[in-house]
């Protein structure tokens, strides 16, 4: 059974003048062990969708299925804090956090102890590929892609099913890019997750296991 599932999905809102449908009748199912890039134009419906999936909003028509459970009916705030990582472009670290303290947060707030969060905080944060020298520093310490790396870290160390990241290379230059993409191939092809990606850049789309193109709201390869 996939991991999660859009199920006849549509989303729609009020805007400034009129109704806008962001997201129109969707059907996907998605699989771990994968990364899916979701392609598009601006205003395609990509974050919707991405928003969609992590239960930040709800389908105004259809459902969202994590391992056969729908999103409507569930604590969103613990699907997201225990099984649906959130990765943002803009890295959403706590700045007054050192870059383990970032990714020790989620896994004290499910009451693990002190320093058995702190053990796999240093275990996820070495596996993306920055060292000790990295700890014990604060967000602005870091450059971009370093700061790119304990976000992702942060997600692997509440070991979540599912990834979910909204343009996670679109403030890093192209040699970053690269590295964060070997990454979350990584998480996905070694560790089984499913990782789905919201992406402008062609050349992530081209690794991809799936490349999903939205136009106006639809699903334009439903079979990808």
């Amino acid at each position: 059974m996939a991991i999660l599932t859009a199920e006849q999905v549509s989303f729609s809102y009020q805007g400034k003048h009129e109704t806008v449908h962001a997201v129109k009748e969707l059907s996907y199912a998605f699989d771990c062990g994968e990364l899916y890039a979701v392609v598009g134009k601006s205003g395609s419906g990509k974050t919707t969708l991405l928003s969609l999936l992590a239960g930040l909003e709800l389908p105004t028509q259809g459902q969202v299925l994590f391992q056969g459970e729908s999103t409507a009916q569930m604590d969103c705030d613990k699907y997201r804090r225990n099984h649906a990582a959130v990765i943002y472009q803009s890295y959403n670290l706590f700045p007054q956090l050192t870059a383990e303290e970032n990714v020790m947060y989620p896994l004290l707030l499910q009451k693990m102890g002190k320093q058995d969060a702190s053990q796999r905080a240093r275990e996820a944060i070495s596996r993306v590929g920055l060292d000790s020298a990295h700890l014990r520093r604060y967000p602005s310490h870091l450059s971009g892609g370093e700061q790119q790396r304990v976000a992702i870290a942060r997600a692997l160390a509440i070991r979540c099913e599912v990834i979910l990241a909204d343009e996670p290379t679109g403030n890093l230059d192209e040699e970053n890019t690269e590295k964060i993409t070997d990454i979350l191939l990584g998480i996905a092809h070694e560790q089984d997750r499913c990782v789905i990606l919201v992406t402008h850049d062609l050349s992530i789309a081209a690794r991809a296991d799936r490349v999903l193109e939205l136009r106006d709201g639809r699903l334009q390869n439903p079979e990808a």
